[in-house]
């Protein structure tokens, strides 16, 4: 890690070095002279074009300045133009990315003559909030689907962990012969990712190189990487990164997370190091990646380091994420009184998963009396989940106190808190089949119970 120590790029620069601009140390907000002068136009009846307007809702997007959209949408009223669809499809990305999503329908409602980019704008509106069902409603409305409307549900779904719906919507563009783009791939690539689906993914690539040559978007290549590295070919996913030109950012982060999966931390650091070498700052995602790579590997003396680095070196102050890998790092090497010190210095509330690492090192290491505290605070930030009572049942029983487990399992029956059943999933032919256990709700499940029964007596035939 003394080689990472050692790379302090020539052009970094200290933390606190960049003074804000004047306008934001001042307190005046950089819009402020917009409004009259868009008032002034329309009072004097001067306004002849809706440029002016969209750029002024553009304005307010880029800096998400809502006090300033307002009176804006209200002088567009006073204009005459509140039913343009140009100044609308502005209005609704405006209030989406601001989180006003009713005002983003109010205005879509109020226009009757609609086209297919101020629909495709409400649906990605509906999506970016989680609207999965009003955005597939209004998806089936829309009499003209372009590739953009199409990549935006795909995208979409992929984004809110629909992998399976992502997929089938894009059978169907395939159905309907609507020729895939870059960023259709993307979405798709991401629901693969998500599902484990390589065939597809290694399907994708191939199109790619023969159809998207001339696409060189680090994005989709950065998709790529991703997809085989989640689906399990590391080997392949650094084949692509070496080859991909060019690289930003986050192609860097996304080959650090894919060693972090699959816990390989020398080459994570490794590959932080000549990050370093080009001249290419990390960010707080890419020591996310090193930190869990260095977990995943025991490399608990690299992971403080590299802890320390981020805010020493580069100015980044820890969040939630970087703590929780340090401490996960920590418990993996048996420094479980360290976590929970470090866990108590830090200056907001962390989530259940943090506690929870902390929790399996002290069952793995045991450290029962800090497990029992631990436990105890986690039935207080997730008093549904069943397997912190269980948790909490194992110490008991560890210690002896027979009888405080028993009543563990009678507040488990009193809340009617059950465990949550578990999946296991398969793909044939490019199509992802999710079972639980004892599962019969699939459409061929008489024919797989037949086949299980005939291995099953197989098996008792061979013994």
């Amino acid at each position: 890690m003394a080689l990472l120590v050692s790379l302090k790029p020539s052009t970094l620069e200290k933390p606190g070095r960049h003074s804000p601009p004047a306008e934001q140390s001042s307190g005046r907000n950089p819009l402020d002279p917009l409004l009259p002068a868009l008032q002034s136009l329309v009072d004097a009846r001067r306004f002849s074009s809706k440029t002016s307007f969209i750029s002024a809702i553009r304005a307010c997007s880029a800096t998400l300045s809502i006090s300033q959209a307002k009176p804006i949408h209200a002088l567009i009223f006073k204009a005459g133009l509140s039913s343009d669809r140009f100044v609308a499809t502005s209005l609704i990305d405006l209030y989406s990315s601001s989180g006003f999503l009713h005002h983003a329908r109010q205005v879509f409602d109020g226009i009757t003559d609609r086209d297919v980019i101020l629909e495709t704008s409400m649906l990605k509106a509906l999506l970016d909030n989680g609207e999965i069902e009003h955005a597939n409603d209004l998806f089936d409305e829309m009499l003209e689907r372009d590739v953009v409307a199409w990549n935006a549900m795909i995208c979409g779904c992929s984004q809110c962990g629909l992998p399976e719906y992502a997929l089938e919507l894009f059978r169907g563009m395939q159905a309907l012969v609507v020729r895939p783009n870059g960023i259709t791939f993307i979405g798709v690539l991401s629901a693969c990712s998500q599902l484990g689906c390589l065939p597809l993914g290694l399907w994708v690539h191939a199109y790619v190189n023969r159809h998207l040559d001339g696409d060189e978007s680090p994005a989709l290549y950065n998709a790529l990487v991703h997809m085989y590295a989640k689906c399990g070919r590391l080997d392949v996913a650094l084949q692509v990164f070496i080859e991909q030109e060019p690289k930003n950012l986050e192609s860097w982060n996304t080959m650090l997370n894919g060693f972090a999966i699959h816990g390989c931390g020398t080459s994570a650091l490794s590959l932080f190091s000549q990050m370093i070498k080009i001249g290419l700052l990390p960010d707080r995602i890419s020591f996310i990646s090193v930190l869990m790579a260095c977990s995943h590997s025991g490399l608990i003396d690299d992971a403080r380091d590299c802890f320390y680095l981020m805010s020493r070196m580069y100015g980044i102050e820890p969040k939630a994420e970087h703590y929780g890998c340090l401490v996960d790092a920590l418990c993996r090497g048996g420094y479980v009184n360290e976590a929970w010190m470090l866990i108590k210095s830090i200056p907001f509330e962390m989530n259940a998963g943090v506690y929870g690492a902390l929790l399996s090192g002290c069952l793995r290491y045991c450290n029962y009396g800090l497990g029992l505290q631990v436990a105890r605070h986690l039935i207080e930030i997730e008093p549904w989940e069943e397997s912190r009572y269980m948790a909490l049942v194992k110490l008991y029983a560890m210690l002896g106190r027979d009888e405080e487990a028993m009543n563990v399992r009678k507040v488990l029956d009193e809340k009617g808190i059950k465990k949550s059943s578990g999946s296991s999933a398969i793909e044939i032919d490019g199509v992802v089949h999710e079972f639980l256990a004892k599962d019969r709700a699939h459409c061929q499940s008489e024919d797989i119970y037949s086949m299980l029964d005939v291995l099953g007596s197989t098996l008792e035939f061979q013994e």
